[in-house]
């Protein structure tokens, strides 16, 4: 059981409005920890990390507990090459592929193993494939509609021909990653939502100009800042997914963003996993496994 404390609910009816303050008991369900696997991997040439750690109560900040005594493996079952994952630290397992290794080619399919507390898990996906960035390019703007004056990018892309890509786009500034749950790029087909019937498109302006820092009154990063200033730099990669990692995304988001909502939050909900376990008295886990290749673009402001 937890304490939610000091909620104010506000409920409008007709031309009256109603307030109170109260102590309320939120029960969040939790009874067991359970798996979480946070596997991300790509193409490049860089070290691929997956992520174990358990689970814990909603309303827990503390850091989630980590995993340190699994096994975990990825297996390209299109080439038969299996990839040994080392633990490192903090539930965090690695490998590194040399100068002549791959992850796998575009179209490969992959699994990943994780064994642990005497279960075995898995979860599949293909490399997808993403398109290139063909530009980043920014402006000077004017103080308007609440947004400071300042230098404002936006990237170029077009989405693969053929219905249901989707993708993450991802933003670096000066090295640091946008990582805001406002600013969790996301998009199918060069839109917001699979669907769409559009298909091989420039992404829509509102996805490109998702490459902006979002401010957040509550830290140095204020309204106040603008996104960008001469001399910084702008790293866009595209990633690409599987539309099953596209709607965990687009569930995770909406419940990292749940309490901007009021009122008409949705109810508390883990994302849909595609990790499974082998053996049919295993228990649940949760999280999710992807590998999609991934393009980028840099600029330096001038």
């Amino acid at each position: 059981m937890s304490k939610f404390q000091y909620i104010v609910l506000f409920l409008g009816m007709g031309f009256f409005t109603f307030s109170c303050e109260d102590v309320i008991d939120v029960d969040a369900d939790f009874t067991e920890a359970q798996l979480v696997v946070d596997a991300w991997l790509n193409n490049m040439d860089t070290t691929q990390t997956v992520f174990l750690s358990l689970s814990q109560d909603y309303f827990d900040a503390t850091l989630p507990p980590a995993i340190t005594d699994a096994q975990v493996t990825l297996t390209n079952t299109t080439s038969g090459t299996i990839i040994p994952f080392e633990h490192k630290s903090n539930g965090a397992y690695e490998w590194t592929p040399s100068a002549s290794e791959t992850i796998g080619l575009l179209g490969d399919e992959f699994v990943l193993t994780v064994e642990y507390n005497n279960f075995t898990y898995e979860a599949a996906s293909a490399m997808n494939p993403a398109p290139p960035v063909d530009s980043i390019a920014y402006e000077f703007r004017e103080e308007e509609f609440g947004f400071p004056e300042g230098i404002y990018a936006q990237f170029y892309a077009r989405d693969i021909v053929g219905q249901g890509n989707t993708y993450w786009i991802k933003t670096y500034k000066n090295g640091t990653f946008l990582n805001k749950p406002s600013e969790l790029n996301l998009s199918a087909d060069g839109t917001f939502d699979l669907g769409s019937a559009a298909d091989g498109i420039v992404f829509i302006p509102p996805i490109r100009e998702l490459v902006n820092r979002i401010s957040d009154p509550d830290t140095e990063d204020n309204e106040d800042v603008p996104p960008y200033a001469e001399g910084d730099h702008i790293r866009v990669e595209i990633h690409a997914l599987t539309n099953e990692a596209f709607r965990f995304m687009q569930v995770a988001q909406e419940q990292m963003t749940n309490g901007d909502n009021g009122i008409f939050a949705l109810p508390v909900a883990n994302s849909p996993s595609n990790v499974f376990g082998v053996q049919s008295d295993a228990p649940q886990a949760l999280g999710f496994f992807n590998v999609g290749q991934v393009t980028a673009g840099e600029v330096v402001i001038q």
